[in-house]
């Protein structure tokens, strides 16, 4: 028994080791799925905080008002400063036009900065001389390309920030279903880990209550059939010992002894009834309970019936040698140590049929104390040390 529960822990059989494995790596996959989530999110917005467009559409303000300074000289015959002015204005910032910032590239911003600077170049005398015929003229015509210019470069920056903006939605979009489908599957695994994590600790239970030569539940699986809420039933137990086994055991070897007691098995289950219980106490004893206002009787036919059964089986395979003493007690109980003590005078009641010769079944005293002869039973201090031994260990 301490063996089968050290081995417990190791026997979760292989679905629900792969679903362990599978739930790990879901696991794993969630966590990274969310630091990716994070990273999209991060650089979501440092897109967004970027405003190339309008440091594009700044350098073409400036270029308009260079363009509306010269037309104020012109028309107003006025001093060449304002123009001037605004064209070392627009001058300064010839070397701050950025080509890219960030993951936007605007290549075109460099011909275009180039472009500007030759203008400006070529216009700087102009504006020293505006009355000068058609000076004003052409050099208004310069910064008009200009400004078409920079128009384009701004509409381009502002695309293909928006392009890459909606890159990285669709990217964060497809990864939060990702980590969606990652959490059902989480879920659905989980489920199916619970069902079959209590299916297992059912057969677990199961094992450690049967018997496992037999298949009969064994002596812990006795306590399960107490009575509910403790309220005393009348209960017959009938203790089951094979007589001459050790001599089975001795002359043809253990295995046939295995079979021998698995025959019986057969026959008590076959025999006992469907309302009765069937256990395997250790080595070749036996019970059988009963319970219910004609226990007694239903005890007296059906262990008749096992000893009958027993006796044709074990005919058939050899064993005519072999045969069965029963002892059976009769009470109320309603706890574990009611049981026992119905067990312990089964057991007396039992040593006095094979004290008899064996095969026959015989009602402890207390069951039937008008039936019982006198001196049938011995007491506890009488019995040999074996049988003393063997009481003690169940009490």
């Amino acid at each position: 028994m301490i063996r089968r529960w050290l081995k417990a822990p190791h026997s979760l059989d292989r679905s629900i080791g792969l679903l362990l494995i599978a739930t790990c790596a879901l696991a794993a996959m969630a966590v990274l799925t969310s630091m990716q989530i994070q990273r999209n999110q991060r650089e979501i917005l440092r897109i967004s905080s970027y405003d190339l467009p309008y440091v594009y559409a700044r350098t073409q303000v400036e270029i308009l008002r260079l363009q509306a300074a010269i037309g104020n000289a012109l028309v107003n015959d006025s001093s060449t400063t304002p123009p001037r002015l605004h064209w070392a204005i627009v001058k300064s910032r010839v070397s701050t036009i950025p080509v890219s910032v960030g993951p936007i590239d605007v290549p075109e911003a460099a011909v275009a900065s180039r472009n500007l600077d030759q203008t400006l170049t070529t216009i700087e005398p102009l504006i020293a001389s505006l009355d000068e015929t058609n000076n004003g003229i052409r050099a208004l015509t310069y910064l008009d390309n200009s400004v078409r210019e920079f128009t384009q470069l701004a509409s381009l920056a502002n695309v293909r920030q928006t392009l890459l903006f909606e890159r990285e939605q669709g990217v964060l979009s497809r990864t939060m279903a990702w980590l969606s489908v990652n959490l059902v599957l989480l879920c659905v695994i989980g489920f199916v880990l619970l069902l079959l994590v209590f299916r297992r600790k059912r057969q677990l239970r199961e094992i450690a209550v049967t018997d496992v030569l037999t298949g009969l539940p064994n002596r812990a699986a006795i306590q399960n059939w107490l009575p509910l809420n403790a309220r005393p039933v009348t209960m017959a137990i009938a203790l089951v010992d094979v007589d001459h086994f050790k001599q089975v055991n001795d002359e043809l070897g253990h295995a046939a002894g295995d079979d021998l007691l698995r025959r019986l098995a057969g026959a008590l289950k076959d025999q006992g009834g469907s309302d009765a219980l069937a256990a395997r106490l250790g080595g070749d004893e036996f019970v059988v309970m009963f319970k219910g206002d004609d226990a007694r009787q239903r005890a007296r036919r059906r262990c008749e019936a096992i000893t009958r059964a027993f006796h044709q089986a074990s005919q058939a395979t050899g064993f005519a040698r072999v045969t069965l003493s029963i002892g059976i007690a009769v009470g109320e109980a309603a706890s574990v140590s009611d049981i026992e003590h119905l067990m312990t005078q089964a057991d007396r009641a039992m040593y006095v049929s094979k004290r008899e010769g064996g095969d026959g079944h015989r009602f402890s005293a207390e069951s039937c104390p008008r039936e019982a002869a006198p001196g049938a039973l011995l007491p506890a201090t009488d019995r040999p040390p074996i049988l003393a031994a063997r009481q003690l260990e169940r009490v």
